[in-house]
């Protein structure tokens, strides 16, 4: 496939992958919220219709893998009713971040045109959600 499109800037792709690598963090280490889970469910899905509408390079089981991975840490989280942080399977990290390095492979070969058809955008609560975790605010805003 020829490609005579602008790619995304370095700059452009650190938008798009730092919210979502810190929001894979948090849910690597068992402390994502509802809005980081979705975060990483949203790119991964995204990834999906990458694969299937733009660029098929047979990873979809790969990204599958995340998406079932994600809805089962979303039914432990929401066990009670409302979402807590739940504890998550190694086998589950490994799918997630897999989907997430498949996502940021993804970026690099689109076109910018093709990134903002497709890839959705931070949610605007990362930056606005509450935290005592000093840490864990400030690899949002970085």
């Amino acid at each position: 496939m020829t490609r005579t499109s602008v790619l995304l800037t370095p700059s452009e792709l650190q938008t798009s992958m730092r919210p979502l690598r810190a929001a894979a963090k948090a849910l690597r280490v068992g402390v994502a919220t509802e809005v980081q889970w979705d975060q990483v469910r949203s790119s991964v899905q995204a990834a999906q219709v990458v694969e299937q509408r733009v660029m098929p390079l047979g990873v979809s089981e790969h990204l599958q893998s995340a998406q079932t991975a994600l809805q089962a840490i979303a039914q432990r989280a929401m066990a009670t009713g409302a979402w807590r942080a739940a504890e998550i399977y190694l086998q589950e990290i490994d799918h997630i971040m897999t989907a997430v390095d498949l996502h940021e492979w993804q970026l690099l070969q689109l076109s910018a045109a093709e990134a903002q058809r497709y890839v959705p955008k931070p949610p605007i609560q990362t930056l606005c959600q509450p935290t005592s975790d000093v840490g864990q605010l400030q690899g949002v805003l970085a």
